[in-house]
């Protein structure tokens, strides 16, 4: 083997450990630390194909990073091009990934549909599980409950299939999030059997205090009020954003309203006012209306 060979083969392998290093980087939130080993690997590179594979690395971590770059605007183009099933699986999710935080659902579906069909091209069940847990995500958002359900359903029946892997925290996030959904199509039992399963399995407190606000909804829906604001109650306590606070204000009102405890709904309809300082018979408004059947409770 000649030098120049072997030159050629170092450099290869320093730029791919550069591009696993980055990912890594990704993973663990650490964008700065990423992007600054993507643009070393791509500055190594002269492959065309390398350097693009690393360009839709780093259009991903920007994206993760909610910024744009010129890497981020690439990849339409890249996915036009469809150099092959990873490039194009890549960049779909990718753009999928950044309309679903844009809330442009329909651009986020499109681009999901491309990535689901590259996924099953390639064969690779990983990808296409990521790409149904995504699509999940963008129809719950987008209020379509029923196709939510199916992507969800097909990626356990998925799982179920991949062997031996460590796959725990994917299947408790797929049961938490079907159970949900199964909520919000009237199959309440089955919505709260799912959350049951997995809520001890939560570990992250932003997660745990959606299962629980999601458990007090449903027990709200069999009129078990007592079990719904204790579930309520534990999803306040645990609430790490606006929107978790909001909800579970909403709910334990609703349920204290519905158990005659006037005293206990005014406070939480009171707080929940205070997110709506525009709307000043907020209050009034929650006692004569019952809003529970226009709630999503991931917006």
């Amino acid at each position: 083997m000649s030098e120049a060979t072997m030159s050629e083969m170092t450099m290869t392998s320093r730029i791919e450990q550069l591009r696993q290093q980055a990912l890594e980087q990704v993973r663990s939130e650490n964008f700065d630390e990423a992007l600054a080993l993507y643009n070393e690997a791509l500055s190594l590179a002269d492959d065309e194909e390398v350097r693009e594979l690393i360009t839709i690395n780093k259009g991903h971590a920007l994206i993760a990073a909610e910024r744009t770059g010129p890497e981020v605007k690439a990849l339409p183009m890249i996915l036009m091009r469809r150099r092959n099933a990873h490039h194009t699986f890549l960049s779909a999710y990718a753009l999928m990934y950044t309309h679903r935080l844009t809330s442009e659902s329909k651009r986020a579906i499109f681009y999901g549909q491309i990535a689901l069909d590259a996924a099953t091209e390639a064969q690779q069940k990983f990808w296409r599980l990521a790409v149904l847990n995504e699509l999940g995500i963008i129809y719950v958002n987008d209020s379509q409950f029923a196709k939510a359900i199916e992507c969800y359903e097909e990626a356990l029946a998925l799982l179920n299939t991949i062997g031996d892997v460590d796959e725990s925290f994917s299947r408790v996030a797929l049961l938490g999030n079907l159970g949900y959904n199964k909520l919000l199509v009237g199959e309440t039992q089955e919505g709260l059997r799912l959350l049951h399963s997995v809520v001890d399995e939560i570990r992250a407190p932003h997660g745990k205090a959606d299962a629980y606000i999601e458990l007090c909804y449903g027990y709200g829906d069999l009129e078990q009020y007592e079990n719904a604001r204790h579930f309520g109650q534990l999803g306040l306590d645990l609430a790490c954003e606006p929107r978790q606070v909001r909800n579970a204000h909403y709910l334990l009102g609703e349920a204290a309203y519905k158990m005659g405890d006037i005293e206990a709904a005014e406070f939480h309809f009171e707080e929940l006012a205070r997110y709506y300082p525009e709307f000043r018979h907020l209050k009034s408004l929650l006692f004569a209306i019952d809003l529970r059947s226009m709630l999503n409770l991931k917006l």
